[in-house]
């Protein structure tokens, strides 16, 4: 029968697994959050780009994709959290460039239909 001796003692060999542990836990935490920002963003892409056909539809300019992504997100932003409100913002005195009331109420609405069909009227 052979003995083998041990180099290392038991809470030394607990430290370590508690140290891999917490840094397999890290990665675990730090991958999920990844997928979930590559899903978020394509979906936020895959939105802005329903939009921005919709607005060459009805024969407007459309902004970039990495735009509309950014000022909507996902969910639409402000406009799919109080459509009024976001309306009264934009056509406010320090709205550049001014657009006329019926273009803001036509992009508007064409925005909570892609981002936030439940609200739509």
């Amino acid at each position: 029968m052979t003995t083998v001796d041990e180099l290392s003692t038991r809470p030394q060999r607990v430290l370590v697994y508690f140290a891999v542990g917490i840094v397999l836990g890290g990665l675990l935490g730090a991958g999920y959050l990844v997928s979930r920002s590559a899903r978020a963003s394509a979906e936020a892409e895959a939105k802005a780009d329903r939009l921005a056909v919709r607005l060459a539809q009805e024969g407007a300019r459309s902004p970039s994709r990495d735009q509309l992504v950014r000022l909507l997100g996902t969910d639409g932003g402000s406009i799919c959290a109080d459509p009024e409100a976001a309306l009264a913002r934009a056509s406010g005195p320090a709205a550049l460039p001014s657009l006329p009331p019926e273009t803001l109420l036509r992009v508007r609405r064409l925005v909570i239909e892609v981002y936030c069909p439940e609200k739509a009227r």
